[in-house]
């Protein structure tokens, strides 16, 4: 897993103390006391020492104090800076591969249902919010077109790629079509595209069908050009879907967090928060992680977001994310465990997707 690893400028000291504390927190929620990181540290310190380190820690605004005579909790950036560079990731299990990939299939459905799908074992596995960004249509090598007349007006057009994604789209078609000359156009086309992608066999049949190299029909060859012409526009839509895990919400005891997590999945639905979180995904490969307020991206104080790019292709030495899936929650994550989740789950669709 590429992930990055910045634990700042503290002593080794302080990094086993700042870890004990977010570990602590992470487990329960509660503030940490110096006397419970004592009894837990593998070093020798004393409580005494350990209330100094705490405190270079809170004057960091690594930790704060919620009460007066608490504990401490991580801030924020002590979150996130444990995330980054003292966490210690897990592993999936070999069955928890198993079946993220069998959810990942892309045979025999529409790139909406993997979507779909796979958002859905996500937060079931991670016990968190799902949320998946990726174009509409991803142009594949295909292996198979299909016209089915719906009526004397309109026809279903069936694409198959390389993979076995699905994609249909309705076409108008030309009066006095036939059955037979909707097989000649499937038959014609499919003798084209194999192993190519739609814009690549449309640029071949434009070319044929200029210099009058094919024998088909007249309706046949309108029916053809609507068909490739609809599969290769880019019409700029995309698919957004968020999958909510209602329970994340039951461990979550303030009202006003909750709210935060509310108003942070409106936000997501904003096309600009979208696009920034393409832009944040971009630089890099991996597992992103956002933590409350120490992300510009949005307000998310209180609240973690976990994502990784979809659809990353190299073109021309660059790499093009077209789309991310991750999950969304409160601060208090289970991040060794989510993270190689989200990592998973991303490679798993990248593989059937580029």
């Amino acid at each position: 897993m590429n992930y990055n690893n910045n634990s700042g400028e503290i002593d080794n000291r302080a990094k086993a103390i700042l870890s004990e504390i977010v570990e602590s927190y992470l487990s329960d929620g509660n503030p940490v006391s110096s006397k419970e990181i004592s009894q837990k540290i593998d070093v020798s310190l004393s409580p005494s020492t350990i209330r100094l380190v705490m405190s270079k820690l809170e004057e960091r605004g690594l930790l704060y104090a919620p009460h007066t005579s608490a504990g401490r909790v991580p801030t924020d950036r002590g979150l996130k800076l444990f995330v980054d560079g003292l966490l210690e990731i897990g592993d999936l299990s070999l069955d928890e591969r198993k079946d993220i990939e069998s959810r990942c299939s892309v045979a025999g459905k529409t790139l909406l249902e993997v979507l779909d799908d796979s958002s859905k074992k996500l937060a079931g596995l991670s016990n968190c919010t799902s949320l998946v960004f990726a174009p509409s249509s991803i142009e594949k090598p295909l292996k198979h077109i299909e016209f089915v007349a719906l009526d004397n007006k309109k026809a279903l057009v069936i694409t198959i790629d390389i993979n076995g994604l699905v994609e249909n789209k309705l076409i108008e078609i030309p009066s006095g079509l036939t059955n037979a000359a909707l097989i000649e156009a499937s038959n014609y086309i499919n003798s084209k595209l194999y192993g190519k992608t739609l814009l690549e066999t449309k640029n071949l049949i434009d070319l044929e069908l200029k210099e009058k190299n094919t024998e088909i029909e007249k309706l046949s060859e309108q029916l053809v050009s609507a068909g490739i012409a609809i599969r290769s526009n880019k019409n700029g839509e995309e698919h957004f879907l968020v999958n909510r895990r209602d329970f994340i919400y039951a461990k979550v005891e303030e009202k006003d967090e909750i709210y935060k997590l509310d108003n942070l999945l409106q936000e997501l639905q904003d096309k600009k928060n979208l696009v920034n979180i393409l832009k944040f995904t971009k630089k890099g490969t991996g597992v992103h992680v956002f933590i409350g307020s120490n992300t510009k991206m949005f307000n998310l104080s209180g609240c973690s977001m976990i994502v990784a790019p979809l659809a990353s292709k190299i073109k021309n030495s660059k790499i093009i994310t077209l789309g991310a899936i991750g999950v969304i929650g409160p601060s208090i994550l289970n991040y060794s465990r989510i993270i190689p989740m989200v990592d998973f789950t991303a490679k798993v669709l990248n593989k059937f997707l580029n």
